[in-house]
């Protein structure tokens, strides 16, 4: 009798063992404020993990000493690198992964023990009762394949993330860079039209120090003349600005661009790819490729297999109860098969839940094309109009330097004087600057139709792969 004692009691041990040896233990890992602000003001363009993170994306050798030139591929992979909103939604895909994880784990069985003693065994060998019963669950219906599939719909809907989270720091990264070299360019050729303003303005006091002009004539030339440095210093200020929007599309200090040559203009998307894009090409592509109609493929997918799962649930699990029970000196062995009674009801309210949440799922597809239609006709919309914008200013442009050659021939000539000269320059350099901003506004329209398209980037590794970074 003691031996059987004994035998039980080890048997307890030995799953109690069992059950806690598999255990993980993962050291606690507090992360202060402070460490993170300074690894932010740390952060630099010539950052070794950087370097080592651009040559694996692009397949060559780690670049050391000076940094390559900082192209547009370059500066994006740096801005997923560095961008803290990559992170977020790299760490949401692996907490989606680890959901597949725990969709995929089998119930583990229930061990119950209830040792009794008898205060009056009416001579029995033993006051003692004691019993072990396990509680082994069996799931019905597919219950273990739906969840795994709406876990893997939502894993892949966390991936797909990834790629969307990456356009939109691309956009933005382009368009700071863009509006970056508009405000250089702008100022450039406001420096250039106030030195020739403030020149007419002068010609004009003289006149009128003469006696060739009243005072009525100089107050155009003057006015003139301060309404063009306002708009250079407003230009001058927005450079300032514009850097630090581009190093925040970086996710670097804005110190950490000092003597970084950026790309502006042309160089920030390619224009032969997106200037003679045929619209149903892009409506085919955006309509069914883009990441966010794929992430709400996805999530569609997971609506039907969580439809899949209430269904399933319809049908009850079967459980298996073996167990053993040491009564009073006696050994009894018992074989028990419970199954839940689908009596009050059929699971009928989350089923109807689902079927609503596929609804909805199916609705948010729908809904998903319609905006991402409505920004891609935008986007072809504002290309040819800013085109035909472009192509106008150009030849006006042109306009005004044939012009001006034409009075600088006449003014070697003597038949005008040199106020008429630089009432010239004046004009060519205000066309200049109207014919900048359009330029610079046909690529925004341009990098616009790129990010409603989300392609082609043939020299940029794809998306989804570039899950690399930086925490």
């Amino acid at each position: 009798m003691r031996d059987r004692r004994t035998w039980v009691t080890r048997i307890v041990t030995l799953l109690g063992v069992l059950a806690t040896s598999a255990c993980q233990h993962l050291p606690p890992r507090p992360l202060p404020p402070e460490r993170t602000a300074a690894q932010l003001e740390a952060r630099t363009l010539e950052d070794p993990a950087l370097a080592a993170f651009l040559a694996a994306a692009l397949d060559e050798p780690v670049h050391t000493g000076s940094p390559p030139a900082w192209d547009m591929t370059r500066l994006t992979l740096a801005a997923l690198y560095f961008q803290p909103a990559m992170g977020v939604v790299r760490a949401h895909a692996a907490l989606a992964g680890g959901a597949v994880l725990t969709a995929s784990a089998l119930p583990n069985p229930t061990l119950s023990v209830t040792p009794e003693y008898g205060v009056n065994p009416m001579g029995a060998v033993s006051p003692w009762v004691a019993a072990v019963h396990i509680d082994w669950t069996f799931e019905t219906a597919g219950k273990r394949r739906w969840r795994i599939a709406r876990a893997e719909a939502d894993a892949d809907g966390a991936r797909i993330a990834i790629v969307t989270e990456a356009w939109r720091v691309r956009r933005q990264l382009a368009t700071t860079l863009v509006a970056l070299g508009a405000a250089r360019t702008r100022a450039a050729a406001l420096r250039e039209e106030a030195a020739a303003t403030a020149r007419l303005a002068a010609l004009g006091a003289a006149r009128v120090a003469a006696g060739a002009a009243s005072t009525a004539d100089l107050a155009p030339l003057r006015f003139g003349s301060l309404q063009t440095a306002v708009e250079q210093a407003a230009a001058e200020a927005q450079i300032a600005e514009a850097e630090a929007s581009v190093a925040a599309a970086l996710g670097v200090p804005a110190r950490s661009l000092a003597g970084v040559t950026l790309p502006s203009g042309s160089d920030v998307v390619d224009e032969r790819d997106f200037l003679d894009l045929a619209s149903a090409d892009a409506r085919r592509r955006a309509l069914l490729e883009r990441s966010d109609v794929r992430q709400a493929v996805a999530a569609y997918a997971a609506a039907e297999a969580a439809l899949g799962l209430e269904l399933a649930r319809q049908y009850p699990d079967v459980h298996l109860g073996p167990g053993y029970q040491f009564d009073q000196g006696q050994n009894k062995w018992s074989v028990g098969l419970s199954v839940d009674l689908p009596i009050l009801n059929r699971n009928e309210g989350p089923i109807a839940e689902a079927v609503a949440a596929r609804e909805e799922a199916g609705a948010r597809l729908l809904a998903a094309q319609a905006t991402v239609l409505a920004e891609l006709e935008q986007a072809l919309a504002r290309r040819v109009g800013e085109r035909g914008r472009q192509e106008r200013l150009r030849t006006l442009l042109h306009d005004r330097d044939t012009d001006l050659a034409r009075v600088r021939s006449a003014f070697g000539a003597g038949a005008v004087d040199r106020a008429t000269l630089v009432a010239a320059a004046v004009e060519r350099a205000r066309a200049a600057r109207a014919a900048a901003e359009a330029d610079a506004a046909l690529v925004q329209a341009l990098v616009d139709l790129e990010a409603a398209v989300e392609g082609p980037l043939p020299s940029l590794p794809p998306m989804a792969t570039l899950a690399g970074g930086t925490s």
